[in-house]
């Protein structure tokens, strides 16, 4: 159960990191469809947030500890940060289809090992956000056709 939490906590960890990414991004994106993507990232962050909270209340449930700090975050989380400066367009979309890229990748894992648990209700959750950042992934892509 360690090693399955552990997974959680760096999800959770990454889901941080992603939060504070996506704020960067949508305070500094500039360039063509500036007025599309700056509400979409708020949409994005927002959602980031749920996550978030859901993950680490999962944890507690569990009976273990969520991370639940920045630094900590940083020292295990592998969402690597943005400098405070401007971002093009396409650079926002690769960056953030990269970083929802892994996140599946990961959730989909703790989705593996909840199933091998039998842990149905922690799966349910992951498979949600699972399905939430398949269609993030579809439409990031799409954007950058």
């Amino acid at each position: 159960m360690k090693e399955y939490v552990n997974k959680m906590n760096i999800f959770l960890a990454n889901q941080m990191l992603f939060y504070v990414k996506l704020h960067n991004m949508h305070w500094y994106l500039h360039g063509k469809g500036f007025f599309v993507f700056h509400p979409k990232l708020e949409e994005l962050y927002e959602h980031t947030s749920e996550v978030l909270d859901n993950v680490a209340e999962r944890i507690l449930m569990l009976g273990f500890a969520p991370i639940a700090s920045v630094k900590k975050a940083q020292t295990i989380g592998t969402i690597k940060e943005l400098d405070d400066v401007g971002i093009e367009m396409n650079d926002m979309l690769k960056l953030t289809l990269a970083d929802y890229e892994k996140l599946a990748k990961e959730a989909n894992d703790i989705i593996l090992m909840g199933q091998e648990k039998n842990d149905d209700v922690t799966v349910d959750m992951y498979t949600s956000i699972l399905a939430a950042y398949h269609k993030t992934i579809w439409m990031i892509k799409t954007a950058l056709k």
